[in-house]
């Protein structure tokens, strides 16, 4: 026999938690105005929410009013600061649509990445997600398009 045979048998993994995958509302409302080619509209409605959902996320309160700058320098944490490249990445798309009504300076790729990737932070997606015992979201249930980061585990 040889060694590797002898281990223990491994035990069956525990499941903690069961979450059922969803697509968070923005990215979902972000794709159908990218599918229409309106790629202005997409980035006028996204950067709002990205900077509501931080603050929900994060339990942050971000003051109406506050620049970007003021955003990142007064109401960012420790554990947001992995994603504040991707938000001022977003930022970058947003600021020349929002203040000098010109054409979008980044893709639709560019900003379904940078949205991705800011919701792929727990904090934020969780916003979004539906436990099996029921929603975390304030009683309502997110559309499924299954492309969210935490899924189910298979089935047996």
């Amino acid at each position: 026999m040889r060694w590797w045979d002898r281990r223990p048998p491994a035990t069956p993994p525990v499941v903690i938690e069961r979450i059922r995958p969803v697509e968070v509302p923005v990215l979902t409302e972000v794709k159908r105005r990218l599918g229409r080619e309106e790629l202005a509209q997409a980035v006028l409605y996204a950067y709002p929410k990205v900077v509501e959902d931080l603050a929900r996320g994060y339990g942050v309160e971000i003051p109406p009013g506050y620049s970007h700058e003021e955003i990142l320098t007064k109401c960012f944490t420790e554990t947001m600061v992995p994603w504040a490249g991707f938000f001022d990445r977003l930022y970058r798309i947003y600021a020349p649509i929002r203040y000098g009504e010109r054409a979008p300076t980044g893709t639709p790729e560019d900003l379904l990445e940078l949205l991705q990737s800011l919701y792929g932070a727990e904090p934020m997606w969780r916003l979004y997600v539906a436990s099996a015992t029921g929603p975390t979201n304030g009683g309502t249930l997110p559309p499924k398009n299954g492309s969210a980061s935490p899924t189910d585990p298979p089935e047996d």
